[in-house]
């Protein structure tokens, strides 16, 4: 029992400290997922400051991009109206040209016609002036024109270069865009893992816990059970004492009873050995009259010589013989309160009453004065202290 005791407490020591090294390791490894935890959040932190702030840069730029477009809108539509303008002074820079060449032909064919070789009068002088006139200023609107077209070119070139470096610009924010956006979604992607991993880690400490838990009532349930085989330890070692005791006692009286059997052997082989000289008339018997001689001599008790069926506890017997006073399982035997002086004998075959009914069979293996140790052949019911035998 004491052995079974420390290979449990042994057991429990070992499962305690295995699982304290287990709780040690989760928490640690806890402790480094938070700290990765901690240092992804205040960098996912950082970048969503960063593209914040290209966010706001790139709205910026994209407001001066839809700006310069409206510009450059507006001055292709300049441009248009110019044209249009031009065509509509080209158009009629033509039908002037047009009509001088009318006016030249018609004044060809009058200075040919003889008629009209007269000098011209002064209406034909103020209409060719107010031709010239309106010519001259036909050509200044034209230059005019032309100035502002190449103006207008020259300004919608510079609006072209601006646009497209405000387009290399546009792609480059749009490459560190998508390149944020990556990293971003690097980022989710990585929370996304670290918080499986704490979803893990959290049923992975709830599992430890009830295991913990089991294991901590088992561990009471042990402790009651090492209580309750420490109590019935005690008691054993109590009855165990107890026990002992009675073994003592009873090897005593054993020994006190091997000692008067010994002395009554002498006794009976003296006594026996003085009959047979009395019988043989080798020596005189003691007369009453003899007052001297009283003190030798010894008075002998009648003995009374029984056939071998009427002795005590035979197995056709049914008078009481005794009681049994102590059980050995271990050994098969029975201790009964009775011996030579019931009459018993090795080998005599008993039968254990309980109240009217017969429980077992034993048999006397070896007697003293008054008690007898008797092998159990055969039991019905288990024997108990106090049972009667016969």
């Amino acid at each position: 029992m004491e052995q079974k005791a420390k290979f449990i407490i042994i057991g429990l020591a070992v499962f305690t400290l295995a699982c304290l090294f287990l709780f040690i390791q989760t928490f640690n490894a806890k402790q480094d997922l938070t700290r990765e935890r901690n240092d992804l959040k205040t960098e996912n932190s950082t970048l969503n400051t960063k593209i914040d702030k290209l966010t706001v840069s790139l709205r910026g730029y994209e407001s001066k991009i839809t700006s310069l477009t409206k510009d450059l809108e507006d001055a292709v539509k300049q441009r248009l109206d110019l044209e249009k303008k031009l065509d509509e002074i080209d158009k009629a820079k033509e039908e002037l040209n047009k009509k001088l060449k009318l006016q030249a032909s018609q004044m060809e064919t009058l200075s040919q016609s003889p008629v009209q070789q007269e000098q011209p009068s002064q209406t034909d002088d103020t209409y060719w002036a107010e031709v010239l006139k309106s010519k001259n200023e036909m050509e200044l609107q034209l230059s005019n024109l032309r100035n502002d077209f190449k103006s207008i070119q020259i300004i919608n070139e510079q609006a072209q270069r601006e646009k497209n470096s405000l387009e290399l610009d546009l792609k480059g924010l749009k490459r560190e865009n998508a390149d944020l956006k990556r990293q971003i979604e690097y980022n989710q992607k990585l929370a996304e893992g670290i918080a499986q991993d704490l979803v893990r880690e959290k049923n992975d400490k709830k599992q430890i816990q009830d295991g913990y838990k089991t294991v901590k009532n088992e561990n009471i349930l042990l402790r009651r059970q090492l209580q309750s085989l420490n109590s019935r330890k005690v008691n054993l070692e109590k009855k165990l004492q107890g026990l002992q005791e009675g073994k003592v006692d009873l090897e005593q009286k054993l020994s006190q009873m091997e000692t008067m059997f010994t002395d009554g052997a002498a006794q009976m082989g003296g006594l026996k050995q003085k009959v047979d000289n009395i019988k043989s008339g080798l020596a005189k018997p003691v007369l009453p009259e003899n007052k001297s001689k009283e003190k030798d001599s010894v008075d002998l008790p009648a003995i009374v010589v029984k056939p071998q069926g009427e002795a005590l506890g035979s197995a056709g017997d049914s008078r009481q013989v005794g009681k049994v006073l102590a059980v050995n399982r271990e050994n098969n035997f029975v201790i009964i309160n009775s011996g030579f002086d019931a009459g018993l004998k090795t080998k005599d075959v008993l039968k254990v009453y309980r109240g009217e009914r017969v429980i077992a069979v034993i048999e006397a293996i070896q007697i003293r004065k008054d008690i007898s140790a008797c092998d159990i052949k055969r039991e019905i019911d288990s024997i108990k202290i106090g049972d009667t035998v016969k």
